[in-house]
């Protein structure tokens, strides 16, 4: 946790210029979200700048989730001012960031089949697919799936987790497509996935459940 001015515009300064982050707020019966294309960062306010006008209730808080160690911070209404695609607040009074350690990634043994359920966010998907699981942090995933489904990963960026390894199981975090990459001869691809929160430790307490008595293998989780 985060509680210092300071520290957090040092924190600020050194978002990406390109796939900034996310601004989004959370409805009882939907879910906003908007990336950011531009960040201004001056001494006492920040400026955001997206790639579609808001349609925000401005009762209601907004989130900011910046792409430098995944700092995200909550501004209540009468923290910030929206209109059309540019929001600008002050520094918030405290931010979190996932620690350099907590983001390394645990990658599975190849022989292993461990495998979650995404549901997409997207209006009117009402798909689950199933995909493996390659590797895992506190705070993403590394999947992968048929490459018949790049084009369904493509127009759909933003999942929940419905099903972990044939159990229902449903994770609070979003899930946002990071990068999709192709291996050699097309037939599967490769998904790298990033969360709006970290996992519980329900996850990955199923997983390790999963991986008892696989022979010579050990997953150790940080």
């Amino acid at each position: 946790m985060l509680e210092h001015k300071a520290e957090i515009f040092n924190m600020v300064k050194k978002a990406p210029v390109v796939e900034i982050g996310e601004v989004w707020q959370t409805l009882p019966f939907k879910r906003e979200v908007y990336r950011i294309k531009k960040l201004d960062v001056l001494n006492e306010a920040m400026i955001f700048l997206t790639t579609l006008p808001f349609e925000f209730d401005l009762d209601f808080p907004v989130y900011i989730k910046l792409n430098y160690k995944n700092l995200i911070f909550k501004l209540s209404p009468d923290e910030y001012r929206a209109s059309k695609n540019q929001l600008s607040c002050g520094y918030p009074k405290e931010a979190k960031a996932i620690e350099d350690r907590s983001v390394e990634r645990t990658k599975l043994p190849n022989k292993t089949s461990l495998s979650i359920s995404l549901r997409s966010l997207a209006p009117g998907t009402a798909l689950d697919i199933k995909v493996s699981i390659v590797d895992i942090s506190e705070i993403g995933l590394g999947i992968k799936t048929s490459g018949v489904n790049k084009e369904f990963f493509s127009k759909n960026t933003n999942f929940i987790i419905v099903n972990v390894c044939g159990d229902e199981h449903y994770e609070q975090t979003v899930l946002s497509v990071r990068h999709i990459s192709n291996n050699d001869d097309r037939s599967y691809i490769g998904i790298g996935l990033l969360g709006s929160h970290p996992f519980s430790e329900k996850i990955f307490q199923i997983l390790r459940d999963k991986m008892q008595g696989v022979k010579d293998t050990a997953l150790k989780w940080r």
